[in-house]
């Protein structure tokens, strides 16, 4: 079985975690019956240990992490694959699926540039 993992860095912030679960619904509404959920790297819950200790306790054994990033830095390039190495060796059978972080998506990038302009008048 396959889910979504989306891949933040967190905050004490309650409102900031809005964000992710809209994404999280609507990656849900798009795909029904999609398993995904929301996993943090510090400052929040779950972190990325404990969301994947639980979905491979309901038996998905292949998950796509999608990490929540704008900018590649030290979390994207260093921690994060040092987490899915420890992942890995945890649990061998488990197929992690990393995609890049989502500020490297074009798509993404071309949007941020549409919301930019919106209503802009040179």
């Amino acid at each position: 079985m396959k889910a979504i993992v989306l891949f933040a860095h967190g905050s004490r912030d309650p409102l900031w975690h809005r964000p992710m679960q809209a994404v999280a619904e609507r990656v849900a509404s798009l795909q029904p019956g999609v398993k995904v959920v929301c996993a943090y790297l510090e400052l929040s819950t779950p972190s990325l240990d404990h969301a994947v200790e639980e979905l491979v306790s309901q038996g998905f054994d292949h998950l796509r992490l999608v990490p929540m990033f704008l900018g590649v830095g030290k979390h994207v390039r260093e921690d994060l694959p040092s987490m899915l190495a420890e992942l890995a060796q945890r649990f061998p059978t488990l197929t992690l699926e990393p995609v890049p972080a989502v500020g490297e998506h074009p798509d993404l990038l071309h949007l941020l540039a549409q919301i930019a302009l919106e209503n802009w008048q040179a």
